[in-house]
């Protein structure tokens, strides 16, 4: 599940990298999927999964419908649902099966189960994004000792919430600083760079990894998903 590569450390003493292994080259950008098979299937995906859902969508060569819904989802209960409201009707109009690539204890007014059983769809057994992405026994034990697991999708969008107004600097570090570290999950698909670090660092003031990860498990949970 971890690629052996560089663990970056970001503390109030500044910037270092402890070597752990050789450093593997970012993937290439995604290719041209015109000519790929297209399918009676939409996924509802949250955004958090964009860069990583169609790399291994292309990997596979599969070319589902995606509907992703908008990030303010997840510190909005209403947004959550009327999202989840709309896709929905877009896929059933469209007479597609219907995927949820959303964790099972994401909230909106309804749980998440009961849109997936009114409209017949399918969901994968996983509570949350992370959980999706690396599995919950490595989540389980990477959280361990006050640590929050972030995507750099997930610091974009933090960022964003409060370009937006949706959050504060004073919300993000409130809601940040109970944590003794940030360990961001790095695909390779998408990765921050030094200064979006650092930068992110500035904002929460707790101490950040970044830890390398394949894309494995959130592959076979797409296969799964979408049989």
């Amino acid at each position: 599940m971890v690629h052996h590569r560089q663990l970056q450390t970001i503390t109030k003493h500044g910037y270092m990298q402890n070597t752990l292994a050789d450093h593997k080259e970012n993937p290439q950008s995604l290719r041209d999927t015109s000519e790929t098979p297209q399918s009676e299937t939409c996924i509802i995906a949250c955004p958090i999964f964009q860069r990583e859902l169609e790399t291994v969508l292309q990997e596979l060569n599969l070319a589902p419908t995606i509907k992703y819904m908008h990030y303010t989802i997840h510190n909005n209960p209403l947004m959550m649902e009327e999202q989840l409201v709309e896709k929905v009707a877009d896929a059933e109009n469209a007479t597609q099966n219907v995927r949820f690539l959303v964790g099972k204890h994401c909230k909106g007014k309804r749980d998440i189960t009961e849109v997936v059983k009114d409209c017949n769809g399918k969901i994968p057994q996983a509570r949350n994004c992370i959980d999706m992405l690396i599995g919950r026994e490595l989540t389980k034990e990477l959280q361990k000792n006050r640590t929050s697991l972030m995507t750099p999708s997930w610091i974009r969008m933090i960022n964003q919430s409060i370009a937006d107004g949706q959050w504060s600097v004073t919300d993000a570090r409130v809601n940040l600083g109970w944590y003794n570290k940030i360990l961001i999950l790095d695909t390779g698909v998408d990765p921050l760079d030094d200064e979006q670090i650092m930068e992110f660092y500035d904002l929460t003031q707790v101490e950040i990894d970044i830890l390398p990860v394949d894309l494995k498990h959130f592959k076979a949970l797409l296969q799964d998903l979408l049989q």
